[in-house]
């Protein structure tokens, strides 16, 4: 079968608190009930209790103002992974549906009694940007409009895709991205970076008219409840009204003087509505009962610090939402109150909107002296080449004309006695500021890929534990780089995760590719337990992360496992007493067969009959062809003897996962577990015993291997010729276009012929499937763990996130297939869904202890005296120095160890003997039991003497320097390469005693010593010369 889309596993970091947004909030929908939704860049739906009666009309003409009520956090679900862009209201205020950039819409119940998170009802190819749904509350329908230039209607009951729209025009509008929806009179207008107002009809989607006018991106759209008007907001700075039968714009209006970024109304004709832009100004039109849009009211609201991003209004009051966490609440303005000017002077010299920034924000504002009144400097007009009013009446008879009029003659009369100055909004403080929490915008990751730095909203640095999930030290209010360069070490780790901090949240991203290049030494980390390690063991930090992730997991299919295993035992316990009591009392032994040679033979030989083969008894091939045991498992001696001999057709044998079980290959660390491993012809012993018993067990450590590793092309040409056909490797069901056999093929547990899913799934049925086709009592477990050695366990926070994606690879994009925590993965319905989604990765990770194998990378260097002071280790048969190379994560002190192996006696320092004769440490025959009956009986021990003292460890007295600085014992070979040798080709390593100043004192002394002996004899022979000459 097919494989499936490559697949990705994260996991999130939480906070402490998490209540509340940490991201800026893109959009607001408030209930009449009392309860206000929110929706931000975390990825967050907040509902908060706003604690007030939104029937009553609270503005500033009421004499009774109640106290100041306070809104409660309820409630808040995670329910996208990216940006959620746009929320609606549906079915009657219970279902919130939202969009957002990671392509999918979701529908959230958040009165359901069974508490079920979002679920997802559709998907797009690019960011979605947008949603609408009718006005009225039984509709079963939403639409969403997004970057991939479509417009989608939804099934509200989860039954898919009801209709398409393409925006587009088959590819003829590159701009057709939709940026802003609405619906009324059975239409919908959408509207984007094109700056045309596109109108639709949702039964047909087909194109009903558009308006052009504009000339910048449409952010927002409003259309009335009959359909005949629709507003739209653009980033030209200017709302503009349509008329649908007309067919043309009715009025510009231009009271912003920045990108208008959203609308807001009830109001069934639009007659009154709200509109804010990318300063902070909110501003409120009242356009009812006049003859001309010029004569209706605009007023300043208020002004937010930044850019508005969603204005609502309800009950009275107004709320706002910005690129910050916090949402504040503001007193809306009653536009039938009378307009008068500022007091105090003949002209206003109200505070101007930067002071009103500056004041404080805690409690509400009342209009100062006049409760009912709306300032002059508050209002805005409404079109620039508007004029001003004209019908200025008596403020006497104003209650002769309409309301209208009246207003009008109010708001003439202010302006004569004086001139609106500089624009000051009716409220200069909120009511109310719904705190939002600090969220990450900025992260360092440091040199042991283990730790990050992060940066958030606030200021503060924090750093992180990647493996145990927790913040481990604050910083305060620095500078992000500069703690970073406190901090970081000098040290190379490969990359095994992605960190990412878009949603206010530090999230990492493991992948099957890279998330298991990274180990560390055990000794580097502290443990929760005391757990016994080898001497340099390394730990998988992929492994050990995904471990402690899935630990419950883990333990709920181990219980079932064992469950399935006591039922198969039954069936075959009760099978074996069934065939036991129908067994045949005597045997008829069935009649001979003569084959076809022997009745054309001259029968000399003996007849020979054909009986049934016996099962489990027949002698077949010693060595059996390629294909004959797809599925068997080799051992190691057979397939050693197998490389070799080369093999099939002369190349090594190699398997496409490493079980991590099996030893390391690795040119000096131990064996992990005694469980044979496969390897390849051109492998490097597994043990430092391996490869001293290759040179004559004369040495406890092991050899570098020399010389240069086979070029690209051969090894590319032996890997290609030892593949097998295509023919061999597609299943049943025709899949098979990739070379490589997928993971179920190579498996050994499954049976011949048989196909799985590419799930967690999956690979539980094949192992279940092996039980059954063993038949044999009692079934051992398949299912093996990674113990405790390999990733001791870590108590992670039980919050924290799990979520698994896959790729879409026609939008470039990730779709969400799971989500879960720490503590919910063991769930009856969560394993439902794992074994479902999960790739069989994870489960041969998991359940198997296996990882993908992958070629060990290595680093090639050269080792060399320094300054002559020692003598030269591996030269060549051609008199030059040995090119050496070994696994990047090698330690330099075992490097020190190779040195001082091949050190002569005579270069040693006093009191050290030659490691082939000193005596292991108690660690060394602990670490390599193995190793100790390679060593060489030391001479004192064989005479009957008492046993040499343990000698110092060669780091202790050897060191080894690469450009001039001192390598440390603990730094391993890429660590050099990265920081210390910084260039290609292979690594010079020099070596020399720690006492290397008075081995250098002492050489240069003796050089002296023997440049003055022999100038003596050179005088005493030139002397004796002389004398001969003489005579």
């Amino acid at each position: 079968m097919a494989r499936k889309a490559r697949q990705r596993i994260s996991y999130v970091l939480p906070f402490a608190n998490s209540n509340g947004h940490r991201l800026g909030v893109n959009s607001l929908a408030v209930d009449a009930a009392g309860t206000l939704y929110s929706a931000g860049r975390d990825g967050l739906i907040c509902s908060w209790d706003l604690g007030v009666n939104l029937q009553r009309k609270a503005t500033h003409s009421n004499d009774d103002v109640v106290p100041n009520p306070s809104t409660t956090f309820k409630t808040q679900v995670q329910a996208h992974t990216h940006w959620v862009n746009d929320i609606i209201l549906a079915k009657n205020n219970q279902c919130v549906v939202s969009c957002s950039s990671d392509l999918t819409v979701k529908l959230w119940r958040p009165c359901s009694s069974t508490g079920e998170g979002p679920e997802t009802i559709g998907h797009h190819s690019d960011y979605v940007k947008c949603l609408v749904s009718p006005r009225t509350g039984l509709s079963e329908w939403v639409a969403s409009g997004g970057l991939d230039r479509k417009i989608r209607l939804w099934d509200l009951s989860g039954n898919g895709e009801i209709l398409e729209i393409d925006v587009k025009d088959e590819g003829t509008n590159p701009k057709g991205s939709v940026y802003a929806l609405a619906h009324g009179g059975g239409i919908i207008a959408s509207g984007g970076p094109e700056s045309v107002v596109r109108l639709w009809d949702p039964r047909t989607g087909k194109a009903v008219t558009k308006f052009v006018g504009h000339t910048d991106n449409i952010r927002a759209i409003l259309v009335s409840e009959q359909g005949d008007y629709i507003l739209s907001a653009s980033s030209d700075t200017t709302i503009k009204l349509w008329s649908l039968t007309g067919g043309r714009c009715l009025h510009t209006l231009s009271m912003h003087n920045d990108s208008v970024w959203s609308l807001f109304s009830s109001h069934p004709r639009l007659e009154i509505f709200y509109s804010s832009d990318r300063t902070g100004l909110v501003a409120k039109t009242d356009v009812r009962n006049v003859k001309e849009i010029d004569e209706g009211l605009c007023v300043a609201v208020c002004q937010e610090k930044e850019g508005v991003r969603k204005v609502a209004s309800c009950g009275g009051y107004i709320w706002t939402s910005t690129s910050t966490s916090n949402i504040k609440r503001w007193m809306d303005v009653d536009t039938d109150a009378e307009v008068i000017r500022s007091p105090g002077l003949g002209r206003p010299h109200a505070s101007s909107i930067a002071s009103a920034r500056a004041r404080s924000n805690t409690s509400p504002l009342a209009s100062p002296t006049h409760p009912g009144s709306i300032p002059i400097s508050a209002l805005l007009r409404l079109s620039t080449t508007s004029p001003l009013p004209t019908n200025v009446r008596d403020p006497d008879a104003v209650t002769v004309y309409s309301i209208a009029s009246a207003r009008q003659a109010s708001i003439s009369e202010a302006m004569l006695e004086g001139d609106t100055g500089i624009t000051v909004p009716v409220n200069e403080r909120p009511e109310e500021t719904i705190k939002g929490q600090d969220g990450l915008i900025k992260h360092f990751l440091l040199n042991d890929r283990r730790r990050v730095l992060t940066l958030d909203t606030s200021g503060n640095v924090v750093m992180w534990d990647l493996i145990r999930c927790i913040p481990i030290n604050s910083y305060g209010k620095r500078d992000l780089e500069d703690v970073a360069a406190e901090v970081n070490t000098v040290e190379a780790v490969a990359n095994w995760c992605q960190v990412d901090t878009r949603t206010g949240q530090l999230a990492c991203v493991l992948e099957e590719n890279y998330c298991f290049d990274a180990e560390m030494y055990a000794d580097e980390v502290d443990f929760e337990t005391d757990v016994e390690f080898k001497e340099d063991q390394r730990i998988n930090l992929g492994r050990w992360i995904l471990r402690c992730l899935f630990d419950k997991l883990i333990t709920e299919v181990m219980r079932r496992d064992a469950e399935f295993r006591a039922k198969v035992e039954k069936e075959l316990s009760e099978k074996e007493v069934i065939e036991r009591l129908n067994a045949p009392r005597h045997l008829l032994m069935p009649p001979l067969i003569e084959t076809a040679e022997e009745q054309e033979g001259d029968g000399e030989a003996t007849p020979r009959a054909t009986y049934p083969q016996t099962p489990g008894l027949a002698i077949g091939l010693a060595t059996p062809g390629a294909g004959a045991i797809p599925n068997a498992q080799p051992t190691s001696e057979s397939t050693s003897n197998a490389a070799e001999d080369g093999g099939e057709g002369g190349h090594p044998i190699r398997t496409s996962m490493q079980s991590t079980t099996s030893p390391t290959v690795d040119y000096f660390s131990n064996p992990v577990s005694p469980t044979p491993a496969v390897v390849g012809a051109d492998s490097v012993p597994t043990s430092p015993v391996a490869d001293s018993q290759s040179e004559g067990g004369a040495s406890r450590f092991p050899k570098f291997r020399l010389g240069s590793r086979k070029s690209k092309d051969a090894s590319s040409a032996a890997n290609t010729a030892n593949k097998p056909s295509a023919t061999a490797t597609t299943p049943a069901n025709g899949a098979g276009d990739d070379t490589k056999p997928s993971s179920a093929e190579s498996e050994p547990l499954a049976p011949p012929g048989a196909v799985y899913e590419d799930n967690l799934g999956g690979m539980i049925k094949r192992v279940q499937t092996a039980y059954v086709e063993e038949k044999s009592v009692p079934v051992p477990s398949k299912m093996v763990p990674c113990p405790a050695s390999d990733a001791p366990f870590l108590t992670l926070p039980s919050n924290t996130a799990i979520i698994i994606q896959e790729d879409k690879p026609d939008s470039g994009g990730v779709a969400d297939l799971y989500r879960g925590t720490v503590e919910t993965v063991g769930d009856a319905v969560d394993v439902r869904l794992l074994e479902e989604k999960a790739p069989a990765w994870l489960g041969e990770v998991l359940l198997l202890n296996k990882i993908p194998f992958k070629e060990i990378l290595k680093v090639s260097f050269v080792l060399q005296p320094w300054d002559n002071l020692l003598p030269p280790v591996g030269i060549t048969q051609e008199g030059t120095l040995s090119r050496l190379n070994a696994n990047r994560m090698l330690r330099a002190r075992k490097i020190t160890m190779y040195v001082a192996e091949r050190l002569p006696p005579e270069s040693l320092p006093d009191g050290v003997l030659p490691l082939s004769i000193s005596t292991p440490t108690p660690q060394t025959q602990q670490a390599q039991p193995t190793a100790q009956s390679q060593v060489a009986t030391p001479p004192s021990t064989a005479s009957g003497m008492a046993p040499l003292q343990p000698q110092p460890k060669p780091e202790e007295w050897l060191e080894l320097l690469c450009h001039g600085q001192v390598v440390k014992p603990s730094q391993t070979l890429t660590t050099i390469r990265s920081h210390v040798w910084k260039s290609g080709g292979d690594v010079v390593l020099t070596y020399r005693w720690k006492g290397w100043k008075e081995e250098k004192e002492k050489k240069e002394r003796d050089k002296e010593k023997e440049t003055s002996e022999g100038n003596q004899e050179k005088e005493g022979e030139e002397g004796g010369e002389k004398e001969g000459t003489a005579e």
